[in-house]
């Protein structure tokens, strides 16, 4: 099961979040996620364990959990995102545009209803 952890303290480690999952069992993977730019952590992370009776203990027990001054939020994480089976180089139609595009800062006319 995928768990995800929120309102982790910002200087917690992934060996500390292995350590507090670990005595309820297997952990399968485990990160803290970080910014990209400036490697600091973003305050929360995922936990995998595969055992689903394991997980729910875990969840259950450490929702609400204190951790320096700060109460995390344990709950189960929605399953790994499937990658896309479009080839590459496909756009996706949402990100098409139809039409020409105001230029910046232009603004839309309205047109006054008929009296």
């Amino acid at each position: 099961m995928n768990i995800l952890v929120r309102n982790l303290p910002r200087g917690l480690t992934g060996n500390d979040l292995l350590k507090l999952f670990q005595p309820f069992g297997i952990i399968k993977s485990y990160n803290i996620v970080t910014d990209e730019g400036s490697g600091n952590s973003k305050g929360f992370g995922f936990v995998d364990m595969p055992d689903n009776t394991e997980a729910s203990a875990a969840i259950k027990a450490l929702n609400g959990k204190l951790i320096n001054n700060l109460k995390i939020r344990v709950k189960a994480g929605n399953p790994p995102r499937k990658t896309s089976s479009k080839p590459a180089g496909t756009k996706s139609k949402r990100f098409e545009t139809k039409g020409k595009r105001r230029p910046a800062g232009a603004q839309q006319q309205r047109q006054s209803p008929a009296t």
